[in-house]
């Protein structure tokens, strides 16, 4: 029987397959053009339906992919569906690479949305196993555990609602992109200071130390895909992109860095599953015993507060 964290791991697969990421692509290009006003909302209308038709062709952009030639596919595409529905000049203002960036951030609000539902699996099974064992020894250890938890879940939570959008090619309609995606508008374009990517890869990394009490290898897996995506982000901004987008080298360590994320996460539920205590086990003092308890209070506060486990 496949666990609640396996099905929502292959949610995360299912996001950054090909046909997840164009259509997170298709639907930051539909908010760009929003955000623009081109034409009025009746052209976007037309564009929207023109995406939705059963006889688009999607192939060409799903070949464009990887050489950051899909939005222009889908555009094609577009032309011939719905000809009318953008001037000359409407459609040569979709024409922005920096869409591919935008595109990932929503990929990474969604994943980390997934992963914040597995931790909270994570953390109901800590907190029952904690109370069982509150008295003792070893409920020392599983309430540390807990209490990384949910602040790995915290963490997590602040890193989802603080990604942004990419600055588009137009500033002004930055503010539109990012309240039609759910997204922050950013003060600057962060091609040259890739933080949202290095926020993400603090975030995951510092689930790793939790987690290698559990599953050690899965623990090592997530810590180097997290360097590996910094590395990537370094490299990306050192190109001097301008206003071109991240390469696929990052979107594609980004994906491997939440994959192994959500592998680590698989690994850690599975071990709680199994997990048996002591069975002969050291007592708490009184100090201690109450310092357990404590953070069960805060503990079962703040997952009923974040709905953890739901």
């Amino acid at each position: 029987m496949v666990s609640v964290t396996e099905s929502l791991q292959d949610e995360v697969n299912m996001l950054w397959s090909d046909e997840g990421r164009l259509a997170t692509l298709s639907a930051a290009m539909m908010a760009m053009a929003g955000a623009l006003s081109l034409s009025g909302t009746e052209a976007v209308e037309s564009v929207e339906a023109a995406l939705s038709a059963p006889g688009f062709n999607f192939a060409p952009a799903l070949a464009g992919l990887d050489d950051r030639q899909a939005h222009r596919a889908l555009l094609e595409q577009i032309r011939t569906v719905a000809p009318g529905a953008l001037d000359a000049a409407g459609w040569a203002r979709l024409e922005d690479p920096r869409l591919y960036d935008t595109a990932m951030m929503l990929l990474a609000q969604d994943s980390l949305g997934l992963m914040l539902d597995a931790l909270g699996e994570a953390s109901e099974q800590l907190l029952t196993l904690t109370e069982v064992h509150q008295q003792t020894a070893t409920g020392l250890r599983l309430a540390q555990h807990l209490s990384a938890a949910v602040q790995g879940r915290a963490v997590l939570s602040a890193t989802r609602a603080a990604l942004p959008c990419q600055m588009p090619r137009e500033p002004d309609c930055a503010s539109g992109l990012a309240e039609a995606l759910a997204l922050q508008v950013p003060d600057l374009p962060w091609s040259g200071d890739p933080w949202p990517l290095t926020d993400i890869a603090t975030a995951l990394s510092g689930l790793c130390p939790f987690i290698a009490a559990y599953h050690g290898d899965a623990a090592r897996r997530l810590a180097d895909t997290a360097a590996a995506l910094v590395v990537a982000a370094a490299q990306g901004q050192s190109q001097g992109n301008g206003g071109r987008a991240f390469g696929l080298d990052v979107e594609d360590a980004l994906y491997r860095a939440f994959e192994d994320a959500m592998a680590a996460l698989v690994a850690l539920n599975r071990a709680l599953d199994r997990w048996q205590g002591p069975r002969v086990d050291e007592a708490l003092q009184p100090e201690a015993w109450q310092m357990v308890d404590t953070m069960l209070s805060r503990a079962r506060a703040v997952m009923e507060e974040s709905g953890a486990g739901e």
